[in-house]
């Protein structure tokens, strides 16, 4: 049996591999010219984009109201954090829909539709939006089925391996272990690499042939699932190599070192093991994985165990056992709970989003599994410990019922890497825009006027924000005379930092601060001149982290 300091150190060892990554996150789309709802009084000659990462283009495109490409565009010309997209032809006076896709440094594809005019006021969008939008390909379904397939086999090797480690069994219940073991090996050195040549499949939105293309696996190259394979395959081959071995005298540094290094996989890519800071959301994440390996790698030994040998037997192997799911137990809960709050931050996130309803899905999973495994551990190994043949079967009974939650566990765990998270979504901005970004949104009423205000990123530094103006009857103020915003900071000593809004048209007035350099809860007082004589103030707080 390993030593748990071993377990530790290697541990360290790659906590720090992998928080050496760079910090990947989902791209945030900072501005862009021209703005999500601007009138431009002429056709422009070039559309840009500002992330707050370098990424990786997919598409990027002009559509009129039809869904029909037009503009006659260049090539996309990435600049650091910048795409830029030059237009050959002059865009006719009308609506028109900028739609992008693109590759943020987690792998995730990440894309927005929003509207803009020239040379007169911005239409309806609601009979564009769903042509500009379509992005959905059959490989995002390969990616998912992928995933599940790399989590579960993955698991099942790394979890075999630790209960080899840390649970001594039978010498049949061992030699079954290590097949079943082996095999999921073999199959997650395969997913693993197919990883790469899907992922870029998807990113690329290819046709049925992607897969044999060099750009889809160019592309899958590109990003973060190449780091995680080159640390996951090798780790898988030393697991293939220590599994066939046999049980009788199980090869304990392999096994260790394969083990620590398929958790480690996991480390370089995904929401939660990529979240600031890096360097703890990864040792949580890892933790996570481990506590999770060695329970789901545990159910098919114990089931062995309880059907081939005596009821005494199986019941040593069960109390060994949980021993160490109690210890388990607790990690998992404990970091699951921290990756929750970071991804979620607070309770009412968890409602109205994707996220949070496939969060509460896998919580309520959990749930069940915890309590057929206090059943086992309360009840039924007792009764085996005590010779109960009956005990066996009820105990092998449960434990299938434990497989089959476990599976919908991993299909849960695996939507979430596939969902933004709450802390990556901004809610919907004006002119048909739904950008995938952190942010700030409110809506403050004063003297029956409302005013709609979206800060983006909402974090310490240069911030942009969108305001609209609406009258007592809900109807927006095209023509304003004056908007003003002042903002103060008093944890911070910082008052009366005046910007003056810029009319973009269409009753949408946009405002860049730059004072706001310092994180906390900044007040802002908006002041809307209706006309030359009429002055409506509003006031609200803004959290900027």
């Amino acid at each position: 049996m390993i030593r748990i300091s071993t377990l530790i150190r290697l541990l360290a060892v790659l906590v720090t591999i992998g928080v050496s990554q760079t910090a990947f996150a989902h791209a945030v789309l900072l501005g862009s010219t021209p703005k999500a709802g601007e009138m431009l009084a002429d056709s422009p000659k070039e559309l840009t984009l500002n992330f707050n990462e370098e990424v990786g283009p997919i598409f990027f495109k002009v559509l009129d109201k039809t869904g029909k490409e037009v503009g006659k565009p260049g090539e996309i010309r990435p600049d650091g954090n910048n795409l830029h997209l030059p237009l050959g032809e002059t865009l006719a006076n009308g609506t028109y829909v900028l739609t992008y896709r693109v590759i943020s440094a987690d792998t995730h594809p990440v894309g927005t539709t929003f509207g803009f005019s020239v040379g007169e006021p911005m239409a309806d969008m609601s009979q564009m939006s769903q042509s500009a939008a379509e992005s959905s390909t059959p490989w995002t379904y390969a990616v998912a089925a992928n995933r599940w397939v790399l989590y579960a086999t993955m698991l099942l090797a790394a979890g075999s391996a630790l209960f080899t480690l840390l649970i001594p069994t039978p010498a049949g219940v061992g030699a079954a272990t290590f097949s079943l073991g082996r095999t999921s090996a073999i199959i997650a050195s395969v997913a693993y690499l197919l990883a790469i040549g899907i992922g870029g499949a998807e990113m690329l939105m290819g046709g049925a042939t992607a897969l044999l293309s060099v750009d889809a696996w160019s592309r899958g190259v590109g990003s973060t699932l190449t780091p995680s394979a080159v640390i996951g395959v090798p780790a898988m081959l030393v697991l293939i190599y220590a599994f066939g071995q046999g049980a009788d005298k199980p090869k304990t540094g392999a096994l260790t070192v394969g083990a620590v290094a398929a958790i480690g996989s996991f480390l370089v890519t995904g929401h939660a093991a990529t979240a600031a800071p890096v360097w703890l959301m990864a040792t949580v994440v890892a933790i996570h994985l481990f506590g999770a390996s060695f329970w789901f790698g545990a159910l098919y030994p114990l089931f062995k165990t309880a059907g081939t040998t005596d009821a005494t037997q199986a019941g040593v192997v069960m109390t060994k056992f949980s021993v160490w799911a109690m210890f388990s137990v607790g990690l998992i809960i404990l970091s699951g709970l921290a990756i929750s709050f970071v991804q979620v931050e607070s309770p009412s996130k968890l409602l109205g989003n994707a996220y949070g309803a496939g969060l509460i899905r896998k919580l309520v999973l959990v749930a069940i599994i915890l309590g057929l495994a206090a059943y086992n551990k309360l009840v039924l190994t007792p009764a085996l410990e005590k010779g109960d043949a009956t005990a066996s079967h009820r105990i092998r009974r449960t434990i299938r019922i434990e497989i089959v939650v476990y599976v919908l566990i991993l299909g849960a765990a695996m939507s979430l890497t596939l969902t933004t998270p709450p802390r990556a979504i901004m809610a919907p901005g004006a002119g048909g825009m739904a950008m995938m970004n952190e942010g700030f949104k409110a809506t403050v009423q004063a003297n029956g006027y409302t005013v709609d205000l979206d800060i983006t990123p909402a974090k310490a530094g240069e911030n942009m924000i969108m305001a609209t103006i609406k009258d007592k009857d809900g109807q927006v103020i095209s023509t304003l005379a004056d908007l003003e915003i002042t903002g103060n900071l008093p944890a911070a000593g910082i008052s009366d930092v005046f910007v003056k809004g810029q009319n973009t048209g269409n009753g949408m007035w946009h405002f860049m601060f730059k004072e706001m350099i310092i994180p906390g809860d900044w007040k802002l007082k908006v002041d809307a001149f209706i006309n030359d004589f009429d002055k409506v103030s509003f006031e609200t707080t803004v959290p900027i982290k």
